[in-house]
């Protein structure tokens, strides 16, 4: 008895030690400390919270408009196939299949480019402990996505079928118990790439090839679902899935869990789906394990490869390695490393360029109902420059601010933000290097969307001449307010980089002032037009307003990133 009391005891105590760490974990990953006493305690800048609470929930609330109502379409074109488990299969998969594409670079950021690592390797914890929490933490990343995918399906059904109480806790199980296999062989994969890559370059290479891979794999997808009619009602909805219902269920059977799961809920007063309840959550409990065991394995090791500095057999001529360089150019190549160095940055930057060119190749070449005829019509007229030209304006805007390098700018930096402090260079340059980066990338991320539009509209040459001459002050404009928002309120407390970018409520402050800009525009657009304003007055009159707004906010600018510079710690 004494032996069994002891191993109780010794396994009572580790869980007590993993729950610890894992609240540490989800506490420092969060910053919920932080927020508490930041925004309860001391009461300091509560709008910003307030403000990030209403763009969620009105993001959320659209999002779930238009998704219910498809859902619903999806459900009752299950319920003519009298197969309703369809339509959570359809969900199910989809939500597993979000979670194994994107969850890799949730799982590469928090693993291994974590600062809270260097603090965790010398305490008495076992490398299973320590991966397991951050695998927890990502889930309940997961978790957030996945409700607002799989929920409105779980309460449509149950509400079609006038389910009882148990289905719905089965759901919830299943639910749970969702992402687990997805990012489990995310982070096996992950683990065992990063054991056998040893030079930090190379992991950042493989990084950004798969994260690459799996966008293009995802639009790709997304092209040839696109291929067929896009309905409007539900029994065109009911129409097109009894044609394409054998494509709907290979889609779901190329992921089992995928039906295991809805099996689970759709049966679940049988012992079928008592069974494929077992299935699914065996299967999960299975993946995390070997999770563990591969941990416990290899990801000391990894992390211990990612500190070695491999020497390179270079041979430099000393002219050559002796040349000098303008200062600027200096800082806009230290930039350029900092921002490249780290994948999670350029993954959170560069697949705008590949996004939005995608968008228009799908809704427009890929569905001829969306009217593609008529726009080309119209853009493809000289006649019709103005509003060909304001809408390009409109969306460079949009995009410059949805990348988030600038208004990222400082913050970036973290804790090492001293060493820019005692450099022997004036602030307005790092500022001026910053801007031309930002400004630079977001020109880079804006292009392919301009050439995709140009072959797809067949605009006129002249017409996109007159629509970069309008957006370029204006991409610069976008860019000086990010580094305005940051430099007023940098955020270097991070321990992840991914929180840099994705935790940084500077983004939203930024795209809500683009957007604010948007309007500005189209608002005196339509004021000189209601006084009969021409249309080259009006395109010149948006550029001086632009240009001007830009040196304003520059100088303003300057003045907080010299603040910044010389402020004391």
């Amino acid at each position: 008895m004494g032996v069994i009391r002891k191993n109780i005891s010794g396994a009572d105590g580790k869980m007590k030690k993993f729950i610890s760490l894992l609240k540490t974990q989800i506490n420092s990953y969060y910053g919920i400390s932080a927020i508490k006493y930041k925004y309860f305690v001391e009461k300091k800048q509560r709008w910003e919270l307030d403000l990030a609470i209403f763009g969620i929930v009105v993001g959320v609330a659209v999002f779930l408009f238009i998704y219910v109502m498809q859902l619903e379409g999806l459900f009752a074109a299950s319920i003519a196939l009298n197969q309703p488990q369809l339509m959570l299969a359809i969900v199910l998969f989809l939500g597993q299949i979000v979670t194994l594409i994107f969850g890799f670079f949730w799982v590469i950021s928090v693993f291994y480019f974590s600062d809270d690592v260097k603090i965790l390797l010398p305490l008495p914890l076992q490398p299973y402990e320590i991966l397991l929490s951050k695998y927890t933490v990502i889930l309940v990343n997961e978790y957030a996505v996945l409700a607002l995918l799989l929920l409105p399906a779980i309460g449509i059904y149950g509400i079609g079928t006038g389910a009882g109480i148990l289905y719905y806790l089965i759901a919830l199980v299943v639910f749970l118990f969702s992402p687990v296999i997805p990012l489990s062989i995310d982070s096996i994969i992950a683990l065992w790439l990063m054991r056998f890559t040893n030079l930090r370059k190379k992991k950042d290479f493989f990084t950004v090839l798969i994260s690459i891979l799996a966008l293009m794999f995802f639009f790709v997808f997304q092209y040839f679902v696109n291929r067929n009619p896009q309905y409007t009602d539900k029994d065109a909805v009911v129409d097109f899935l009894i044609k394409n219902a054998d494509l709907a269920k290979m889609a779901t059977k190329s992921f089992p869990p995928s039906l295991w799961g809805a099996y689970a809920m759709s049966d679940y007063h049988s012992l079928y789906g008592f069974f494929n309840l077992l299935l699914f959550i065996a299967v999960s409990l299975i993946f995390t394990g070997f999770l563990a065991l591969s941990a416990q394995k290899v990801y000391f090791k990894a992390l211990m490869a990612g500190q070695e500095i491999g020497a390179k057999k270079k041979t430099v001529a000393l002219e050559r390695s002796m040349k000098a360089s303008g200062a600027l150019k200096a800082l806009i190549l230290r930039e350029w490393k900092l921002f490249i160095r780290v994948p999670v940055y350029a993954m959170n930057v560069l697949p705008v360029a590949i996004i939005v060119p995608f968008i228009f190749f799908i809704s427009f070449v890929g569905n001829p109902q969306m009217g593609l005829e008529k726009a080309v019509q119209y853009t493809s007229s000289p006649t019709n420059w103005f509003w060909v030209s304001i809408v390009g304006l409109l969306v460079s805007l949009f995009l410059a601010g949805s990348t988030s390098l600038s208004s990222t700018a400082f913050s970036r930096e973290g804790k090492m933000f001293y060493i820019s402090k005692i450099l022997p260079i004036s602030p307005s340059l790092q500022l001026r290097a910053k801007l031309i980066l930002g400004s630079l990338v977001s020109i880079f991320v804006i292009l392919p969307s301009y050439i995709i539009g140009w072959y797809i509209f067949k605009i006129p040459l002249v017409t996109v001449a007159i629509t970069v001459f309008l957006s370029l002050p204006g991409v610069l404009l976008i860019n000086i307010l990010g580094l305005l928002i940051d430099s007023a309120r940098p955020f270097f407390d991070w321990d992840n980089p991914q929180k840099a970018m994705k935790g940084n409520v500077n983004v939203l402050f930024t795209l809500v002032l683009t957007l604010l800009s948007l309007l500005i525009i189209l608002t005196i657009i339509f004021l000189l037009k209601t006084f009969n304003v021409s249309e080259i007055l009006i395109a010149i009159l948006i550029e001086i307003l632009i240009i001007l707004a830009d040196l304003k906010l520059y100088s303003l600018t300057k003045d907080f990133a010299t603040k910044l510079y010389f402020e004391k710690e």
